[in-house]
């Protein structure tokens, strides 16, 4: 990554935070060998939702709940996340991390398991917004049981297709960094997404359905 395009980066997370709640989440990540979305990834997520207003949502990869939170501050009062993991120990601390913010406990619902058998359990066309944050090897699979959830509005946002830079370099030929070439370039082939991908954090893809 240029040495500009670093400086911009942490100008931007500067500018974005702090945020003492989300700071302390992202240390408690840490400790469980979790890598956190950014402070600007978390403030577009927050952005996001509130501009899609979802009623109801599904996060794929809880973690200890920096996403997690992030969404359901943007959300209406009323709305419902879902939000998907396998490990219900990060799950209980996501948990406890809405509840220390304040945001009533009805309106965060936690499912344990895979992710795509869960997702191919919930209701199709019932959702307003679909947030994936998995590794790169994994989103495939993903993507089509996501869409289906969504209502002819719904939002699909995919977290780490960029990878900080190594998806853009030529030289890097890792099988993580691959697997994220592989599913742009797929993504890029299907006329029936709209599409936008952003370099915000570990990168942003936004796709939406247009039939």
């Amino acid at each position: 990554m240029a040495r500009k395009n670093a400086g911009d980066l942490t100008f931007s997370e500067q500018y974005n935070g702090p945020d003492p709640l989300l700071d302390a989440a992202r240390t408690h990540s840490h400790e469980f060998g979790i890598a956190p979305v950014s402070q600007t990834t978390a403030r577009t997520l927050t952005l996001l939702a509130r501009l899609l207003t979802p009623v109801a949502a599904v996060e794929v990869g809880t973690g200890v709940g920096t996403s997690t939170l992030s969404l359901l501050r943007g959300m209406p009062t009323a709305g419902i996340l879902t939000s998907i993991d396998t490990n219900s120990t990060t799950q209980s601390a996501a948990r406890d991390l809405v509840d220390m913010a304040g945001i009533r406990p009805g309106r965060l619902r936690l499912m344990s398991g895979r992710a795509e058998e869960v997702l191919n359990r919930l209701a199709p066309s019932a959702y307003d917004m679909v947030f994936i944050d998995v590794e790169p090897g994994n989103l495939e699979r993903m993507i089509q049981p996501s869409l289906r959830l969504l209502d002819a509005q719904g939002l699909l946002v995919i977290h780490k297709t960029l990878l900080k830079g190594a998806v853009a370099d030529p030289v890097d030929r890792s099988p993580r960094t691959q697997a994220a070439r592989s599913m742009l370039n797929r993504i890029a082939e299907q006329e029936h997404l709209e599409r936008v991908l952003l370099p915000i954090g570990e990168g942003l893809l936004l796709l939406q359905k247009t039939r």
